[in-house]
């Protein structure tokens, strides 16, 4: 089947083809020009170019190999999703043979041992998959299910295997909630959501021929995965493709290559700003004197709550190098609906709601067109105009339901109960938070970013380095720390912790319910979202204690 050709014509909005697979789009990559394809650049390796007109020839000798190891239509295998040539190509000859991956976070930096062989055993039994992919993360680990490992670099297949028969409501793969409230849940993506979603995005995005993309967010995130690459790979757009750690230890050089390379689409997270404008404030202006980010007309930025002062803050320090204030987009969405769900209009500027309490949200746009949205009250009612409440979509490329999990999904009338909070103005959707992270303080709601927001700007504290959760009816702030500094004038620290809170968001905070303790007790998601549930548990508990000099 061929594929619309979003990217030679930016002016029309097609029709989104619901009878696409994955296949179709295997098949259309060998008409792709030779000089297009994916930069990849593993860690500390250097950047290799695959041509995607090459893809297939690599997917299929893959699939042969696979197949002589046993998998076929339905085998299930947990797949630890590396940025790596092997495991990327391994995923399209799975998916090729009719296999379901289950898509993971790799074993890393910063991952315990234990808590991830713990993790990666409770998928495979939960879900009956048989087979572990053999990533390359994951070789030293010793765990009790069957490998099944990538080919030798040397391997020829002696024939080419047929792609299964796959229809557009099979399973393509299984990606994961992202787990800050619970256990991830499966979400089954099928042929037919992925590709909805893709094309979605495609038609939002009105790429251009010559078009450039960068991303470092990990595979296994759904951002990562269909916004960062798969929907590059439908466009037929080159890919500067890199890890997280590149970005982590380089900021500053992620935005030069997005100067260089004259990148058009890039993906982040919201935290990605913060990170950067701290390594801005501090490096000397020659590190950007060559910036220009002219060429760079759409950055998407989601995954987490928006941080709006140092998103202003950001477009203002690099705008007279070329950004301008219309190309970072904020936009919504979750796994449940494969990515999107809103985004800001392409020329717009996103607008700024201020609550009721004095807080301010930051507009995601519209609904795309493919999705309702309706907000709920916490007396069950339809919201009515700037009024707080859950927010439930339907349609578009929403899943049909958790995957083997007989967790309710949606209500009697298909809308799905998302579990974030948000208003609507004008017709555009404005974010405020998660249900399970609103306080109620004399009436009004404030939620846990709004706090950890106001701390970020505090020189002492670090981007996703503090949380706020609510213990006995008290707001508690904890702020990771190793600095000798604070820990001698914690008192002095916790004052102006105090102060800031009060002053920007009019709540008071006694300094004997802030603490600084040592790093890593801030429990997270794989996609590094605050399991504030788990720290409120902990903290209960007497798990987390302040640091202490030693």
């Amino acid at each position: 089947m061929k594929l619309p050709e979003v990217a030679r014509m930016p002016e029309l909005q097609l029709p989104v083809q619901e009878s696409l697979t994955m296949l179709d789009m295997i098949h259309a990559l060998e008409d792709t020009d030779a000089h297009i394809g994916l930069f990849l650049q593993e860690d500390r390796k250097d950047t290799k170019f695959l041509p995607y007109c090459n893809f297939k020839k690599q997917i299929t000798a893959y699939m042969a190999y696979f197949r002589s190891q046993g998998v076929t239509v339905g085998t299930r295998i947990v797949f630890p999703f590396e940025t790596t040539e092997s495991v990327l190509i391994s995923f399209f000859a799975l998916i090729g043979l009719g296999a379901i991956p289950l898509s993971i976070k790799p074993y890393g930096i910063g991952v315990l041992k234990d808590s991830y062989l713990a993790f990666i055993n409770r998928i495979a039994d939960s879900y009956n998959a048989r087979l572990i992919l053999e990533a390359p993360s994951i070789k030293s680990l010793d765990f009790s299910h069957q490998r099944l490992p990538l080919p030798s670099t040397d391997f020829q297949p002696q024939t080419s295997p047929n792609f299964a028969a796959i229809t557009s409501g099979d399973i393509a793969f299984v990606q994961f909630s992202s787990g800050s409230t619970a256990f991830p849940k499966g979400i089954p993506v099928t042929h037919g959501k992925i590709m909805a979603q893709i094309q979605i995005i495609a038609n939002y995005a009105q790429s251009r021929q010559g078009d450039e993309a960068a991303s470092w967010l990990p595979l296994y995130h759904d951002m990562g995965l269909v916004g960062g690459f798969l929907t590059t790979l439908y466009r037929r757009l080159n890919l500067h493709l890199s890890t997280p750690v590149k970005f982590l230890i380089n900021p500053i050089g992620w935005l030069s290559e997005l100067s260089k390379k004259r990148i058009a689409i890039a993906v982040i997270p919201d935290f990605a700003i913060s990170y950067c404008l701290r390594r801005l404030e501090n490096s000397e202006t020659a590190e950007i004197a060559d910036l220009n980010l002219e060429n760079l007309r759409i950055v998407f930025n989601g995954s987490e709550p928006i941080n709006i002062k140092n998103l202003y803050k950001f477009i203002e320090m690099l705008a007279p190098y070329g950004l301008r204030p219309t190309a970072i987009k904020p936009c919504y969405g979750m796994a449940e609906a494969v990515l999107m769900v809103s985004c800001c209009q392409l020329e717009d500027v996103p607008k700024v709601l201020t609550l009721a309490n004095g807080c301010q949200a930051i507009s995601s746009g519209k609904p795309l067109s493919d999705f309702s949205v309706r907000l709920i009250s916490e007396d069950g009612t339809v919201c009515r105009e700037s009024e707080i409440g859950e927010i439930q979509i339907r349609g578009g490329s929403l899943v049909d339901g958790y995957w083997e999990n007989a967790h309710l999904f949606d209500n009697s009338d298909g809308f799905f109960s998302t579990g974030d909070l948000g208003v609507m103005s004008e017709g555009e959707l404005f974010i405020t938070g998660r249900i399970s992270d609103r306080f109620k303080i004399n009436g009004q709601s404030y939620f846990a970013t709004d706090f950890e927001h106001c701390l970020e700007s505090l020189p002492f504290v670090q981007s996703g380095k503090v949380a706020a959760i609510q213990a006995d009816e008290n707001i508690i702030i904890l702020i990771e720390t190793k600095q000798t500094s604070v820990l001698k004038g914690a008192t002095e620290y916790k004052q102006q912790t105090s102060e800031i809170i009060l002053n920007h968001i009019g709540v008071k905070v006694p300094v004997e319910q802030i603490f600084f303790i040592r790093p890593g007790l801030l429990e997270k998601t794989s996609s590094g979202k605050l399991q504030r549930k788990r720290i409120a548990e902990a903290y209960m508990r007497g798990k987390i204690t302040p640091a202490v000099l030693c």
